[in-house]
């Protein structure tokens, strides 16, 4: 955990985070302000999700002839000039008749996003030594969820001191600091074509692309765990603001306000889950199985009971739960996940991950606005609720496929491949 390029890594990949969801919160404003329609607003995180789910199908292609570094440095760095263009762009061209313009930068940036983020978690690895995975895990997940939790909030506040030009400047400044930080990374990687021989993997573009859902559905313990992330994935939306609010309004009967309540409680339990990963990384690595069980059951419950629940200091207690078991369970599963697959091939793995779960979400979203409108939005936590269980079911039936120890998962997985 002493490693400099490790430090350099998380503070680069933060920033960059942060400035993720400071660019949304600006274009969101922008377009409001331009259009006064939500329906143009609506299409950001559409627009989102379109091209993460793109970029990760395309990604593979990169990760064979590059290493992670290089694809990690240089999509930051394009990243950042796409934001200059769009910074000038919002200042002085924007406008009913341009705004198409706003939606093509979006997706490009989000489309870099899928190459970027699959590899810097497959580089964690090669950062920080097997025994301290779990702690590295725990300290970028945490912070992750912190700047995406409290990043919003912030953006907010930001917005109405600087408006969205001035959103934009800061969110460049990230960037660019972000990209100064990632070009001291420092890590020995094989070349690709040496890599490539090694493991054999010759064919077609085609048989690249589909490289990392070949690995996934090789492998049991993979495909356990990735249906677990996709029942995850189709809960996700209920804790959207889309779904909070009229939760809040209705069935726990108070003020707006405690939406920030109740993001800060959710936000308190994902901070103490990263600290509790951190100092107990040794027992969690030898539990690690018993973990994902009791925060898959956890999660479920905790889901169906706030969903079910009328009260509002209780809604806090049962959210901070939420987040402590949700994030224990999903720095278990990375770390497991980290431990089977190596270097590029893990790579691969986190982009299709990233397409998967982005599309999931991004259905379930729709399918849960349209239920909670035309039934109660009861219903939604319990559809929620339900997909959770399935999750653990799904974990529980097949504890034996999760059973090996991180220093024996890796080799057992290269011998199949």
């Amino acid at each position: 955990m002493k490693n400099r390029s490790f430090k350099v890594l998380l503070a680069g990949q933060s920033l960059a985070d942060a400035g993720d969801v400071f660019y949304i919160v600006a274009l969101i404003t922008s377009v409001y302000n331009v259009t006064n329609s939500l329906f143009y607003v609506s299409l950001v995180p559409v627009i989102n999700m379109l091209g993460g789910f793109l970029g990760g199908l395309l990604a593979p292609l990169l990760i064979d002839r590059y290493k992670l570094k290089k694809i990690l440095f240089n999509s930051q760095l394009i990243k950042t000039c796409l934001l200059l263009i769009l910074t000038l762009y919002v200042s002085s061209l924007l406008s009913l008749d341009t705004i198409v313009t706003i939606y093509i930068i979006i997706f490009f940036i989000t489309f870099l996003d899928s190459f970027s983020n699959p590899a810097s978690s497959a580089l964690i690895p090669q950062l920080v030594s097997e025994e301290n995975l779990l702690k590295a895990n725990s300290l970028m997940s945490s912070i992750h969820q912190f700047i995406q939790m409290g990043g919003w909030a912030a953006g907010g506040i930001l917005a109405a001191f600087l408006h969205s030009n001035g959103l934009l400047m800061l969110t460049f400044s990230l960037y660019v600091l972000s990209t100064c930080l990632l070009a001291f990374v420092k890590v020995k990687e094989k070349k690709p074509s040496e890599e490539l021989d090694e493991l054999s993997v010759k064919g077609s573009k085609m048989t690249s692309m589909f490289e990392g859902w070949r690995i996934i559905a090789g492998d049991k313990r993979l495909r356990v765990l990735h249906l677990t992330l996709i029942f995850s994935s189709i809960a996700s939306p209920v804790w959207v603001s889309s779904i909070l609010y009229p939760f809040i309004d209705i069935r726990l009967g108070v003020g707006t306000e405690w939406w920030g309540y109740i993001n800060t409680s959710l936000l308190f339990g994902l901070f103490l889950a990263g600290i509790l990963a951190y100092r107990q990384s040794d027992f969690i690595n030898n539990n690690i199985r018993n973990v994902l069980l009791l925060g898959g059951f956890m999660v479920f419950l905790m889901t169906l009971l706030f969903g079910l629940n009328v009260n509002p200091i209780l809604s806090l207690l049962l959210i901070g739960m939420f987040g402590l078991f949700e994030e224990l369970r999903m720095i278990s599963i990375h770390t497991i996940i980290q431990s089977l697959v190596r270097e590029k091939l893990l790579a691969k793995v986190y982009a299709v991950q990233s397409s998967l779960i982005m599309v999931t979400f991004g259905i379930s979203t729709l399918m849960m606005g349209i239920l909670g409108q035309r039934y109660s939005i009861v219903v939604v936590f319990i559809i929620a609720s339900i997909s959770l269980c399935f999750s653990f079911i799904n974990i529980i039936t097949s504890t034996k496929y999760l059973t090996l120890t991180i220093g024996e998962s890796n080799n057992n997985l290269e011998k199949q491949l």
